[in-house]
């Protein structure tokens, strides 16, 4: 670990979740719109969510330090496309979150034109400097809601007034979630999840109590794709396990579960079937000795390695310089 790094990791992460969420909040917000400032708030919004899944999954503080000084030095191109691989191995570990969480990365589909991939490299570069991944571990994000206070941050007073959507403040819907206090094996549901927040005050209830929130079911549902999409990414974050299904529909109706549950199995039996071919065509390429091209964003990672340090000086060569005879001359001293 560099001493970079150490002061990086000291300085930029608030011992407070609630100072640190708003601190980043602010820096996204005000990255996008200086360079972009386009209405598709789910571009900056899904890079600061994958690098939030990112600094969950990293096996150890030190080697995500190491992607984070990469991430760092890379150019615009090279952030996105880390941004599409960190999307798509994400899908591959939450399958059955897709269905929500696409609404956050399908732009990455399409190759985004040059303004958008330099707006996406500003949120980046704001986010890491203010220390997105300074929270290692499940633990990292776990216990706030980053993602909601975002959302809060780059709505406009004006465009939630044009929907009808006022967004109750992330500390108040966490407050009402730890009043419900759940017990082990409880279904909890919640049919105007937002970003999920209450679910979160239910979690954090149950594990004050020494209750485990993965016993539980937990169904969310919100009409606002893109809240749904940011309430599927937290409940990975958050640690709810695997008995979770999120919706996007009508909360007054009960269709909503139906197709929601519909659309996750689906998902995962697409994926079970990508994993096929996937190992498959691995096991070809071993057996045949191929060897695996250069990705892209292999390419730019590998031009943004630090150069090593130039080589010292070579030795005198004692053919030009005799330290022995210019001594016996007297001349050495």
């Amino acid at each position: 670990m560099t001493t970079t790094t150490v002061a990086r990791r000291a300085n930029a992460v608030p011992s407070d979740p609630r100072e640190h969420a708003r601190a980043i909040a602010e820096a996204v917000d005000e990255a996008w719109h200086s360079r972009y400032g386009g209405s598709r708030i789910e571009v900056p919004m899904s890079v600061v969510a994958v690098l939030a899944v990112l600094a969950r999954e990293a096996p150890d503080p030190d080697q995500l330090d190491r992607v984070g000084e990469m991430a760092e030095r890379l150019d615009h191109e090279g952030f996105w496309l880390l941004i599409q691989r960190l999307w798509c191995e994400f899908a591959a570990l939450r399958p059955d979150l897709n269905p929500r969480t696409k609404h956050l990365w399908s732009w990455i589909d399409d190759e985004p034109d040059e303004t958008t991939q330099r707006a996406i490299h500003a949120v980046g570069q704001a986010a890491l400097r203010r220390g997105v991944l300074g929270r290692f571990g499940p633990d990292g994000w776990g216990d706030y809601d980053l993602l909601g206070v975002l959302l809060q941050q780059m709505k406009s007073h004006g465009g939630r007034k044009g929907i009808g959507q006022f967004l109750t403040p992330v500390d108040v819907t966490e407050l009402m979630g730890r009043i419900g206090g759940p017990k082990e094996g409880d279904r909890i549901l919640e049919p105007c999840a937002g970003t999920g927040t209450m679910l979160l005050g239910a979690a954090r209830s149950m594990r004050e109590k020494g209750l485990d929130p993965t016993a539980c079911e937990w169904w969310a549902n919100d009409l606002d794709p893109l809240a749904a999409a940011l309430c599927a990414v937290n409940v990975h974050l958050w640690g709810l396990g695997w008995r979770v299904v999120v919706g996007c529909g009508d909360g007054l109706l009960d269709q909503w579960m139906h197709e929601a549950l519909e659309h996750r199995q689906i998902a995962i039996d697409e994926m079970r079937r990508a994993w096929q071919v996937a190992m498959q065509i691995r096991a070809v390429r071993t057996v045949l000795e191929l060897p695996w091209p250069e990705s892209p964003l292999e390419r730019h990672m590998r031009k943004a390695r630090p150069k090593p340090p130039p080589p010292p000086p070579p030795a005198p060569d004692s053919s030009t310089f005799d330290a022995d005879a210019v001594f016996r001359q007297g001349q050495l001293f």
